[in-house]
């Protein structure tokens, strides 16, 4: 699970908005055992005042921006973390199911 957190932390740092920075700044990992499994965990954790001087949720609406048309830095864009899951789910399956078979042949 470190691997596959690492490996996808990675690559959403990539795409993640660089306008100010503190977005991939603020980017990180958890990987969590317990009795009952295994979570990885990669979060954008970035907030600001709004307009009235309350606290947004600044890395969720850059997440969930439909209109990102023009990015200061090319191949950012919104989804960067989503997007990157999706493209690779099928390899990270493939990466923790061979981590169980190697434990299990331990």
């Amino acid at each position: 699970m470190d691997d596959v957190t690492d490996d996808l932390l990675a690559k959403s740092r990539d795409e993640a908005p660089l306008d100010k920075g503190p977005l991939r700044q603020t980017s990180g990992k958890r990987v969590t055992v317990n009795p009952t499994g295994v979570t990885g965990e990669v979060y954008f954790s970035v907030t600001e005042k709004g307009g009235k001087g309350n606290r947004v949720n600044y890395a969720l609406i850059v997440h969930e921006m439909p209109a990102y048309k023009n990015p200061t830095t090319p191949g950012t864009k919104p989804k960067y973390l989503e997007d990157p899951l999706a493209q690779n789910a099928a390899l990270y399956q493939r990466m923790i199911a061979e981590a169980i078979r190697k434990g299990m042949a331990k």
